[in-house]
């Protein structure tokens, strides 16, 4: 079992950058489907291992701060916390399915969907956090919920709140939104 471990990290080590090389693809415009395809499948893979191995509630390696928005919007960015903060800033204090009423500060989804000018065409939304843990919601569920909230946590981390649905469709240090 020691043997596997080190293994482990460098799978980790190579999602994360795998990760990170498609953010900074995607934020100076390079945007191909195959080379997203293939680094989606890639940090899949690794977030089942990640999953396995740390368990739930294991810290991940640091948070990112920016949440890269692609497919079916008018505008795809990368936005930051600081960006966030700009906007207007809700504070809930909601049900969470694992850690009972906890408070939240962020953008409700409902005015950043807005801004971002998701397309009609668009049904789901996969978001992908920064260890490679991956969420596929439909965007019904999401608007069901009035509460549901790009969350700003300490240090800049975002986090997705959806009221209402499973935890596993709370992301925590969210990186990616892609709409399809």
């Amino acid at each position: 079992m020691t043997s596997r471990r080190p293994h482990h990290h460098v799978v980790l080590v190579a999602a994360l950058l795998l990760t990170g090389l498609l953010l900074l693809t995607s934020a100076c415009g390079g945007t191909e489907e195959t080379t997203t395809t293939s680094a989606a499948e890639t940090t899949t893979t690794s977030a089942a291992e990640t999953t396995t191995t740390a368990g739930a509630g294991a810290a991940g390696g640091g948070t990112s701060g920016h949440v890269s928005v692609e497919g079916l919007v008018d505008n795809p960015v990368v936005i930051t916390a600081a960006e966030l903060e700009k906007m207007t800033v809700a504070e809930i204090t909601v049900d969470h399915p694992k850690l009972g009423m906890t408070d939240y500060r962020g953008v409700r989804l409902s005015e950043l969907f807005e801004v971002l000018g998701v397309q009609s065409g668009a049904a789901t939304l996969t978001m992908t956090a920064a260890d490679g843990y991956m969420a596929e919601v439909p965007l019904a569920d999401i608007a069901a919920s009035a509460d549901a909230l790009l969350a700003i946590g300490e240090g800049g981390a975002l986090s997705v709140v959806i009221p209402g649905m499973e935890s596993k469709s709370w992301v925590k240090d969210v990186v990616s939104f892609e709409f399809k």
